[in-house]
């Protein structure tokens, strides 16, 4: 959780429906009060959610709580797999193996 914990900003999102459909870039659809966003992992297991820059209607900031285990990241109950991290982008991963449908979020540390 040390090396994971510091101040990130979304900067890619991918989606594919299912196993033999390729991964699309969704993240030109995402609305620009969220793109700008900026999501704070502390190391004791907490995290802000921040709606910063162009901010929201109605700003959408909260918090909550994070774990890493192994290769898994378990944000507010919610289990992710890390698929990527180099220690500046981290891109974390959802799917469903019955269905090969699968999104893909990456995010930067700032």
């Amino acid at each position: 959780m040390a090396s994971i914990a510091g101040v990130y900003e979304m900067t890619g999102y991918t989606y594919k429906p299912d196993a033999s459909s390729p991964a699309q870039d969704y993240y030109s659809m995402v609305p620009a009060c969220i793109r700008d966003d900026i999501t704070t992992f502390n190391v004791n297991g907490n995290y802000t959610y921040t709606d910063a820059g162009s901010v929201c209607s109605p700003a959408g900031d909260y918090s909550g709580t994070w774990s890493v285990s192994g290769s898994s990241i378990n944000v507010d109950g919610t289990l992710f797999t890390i698929a990527a991290y180099d220690c500046h982008v981290l891109t974390i991963a959802t799917s469903n193996a019955t269905t090969g449908e699968e999104a893909k979020m990456t995010y930067t540390r700032q």
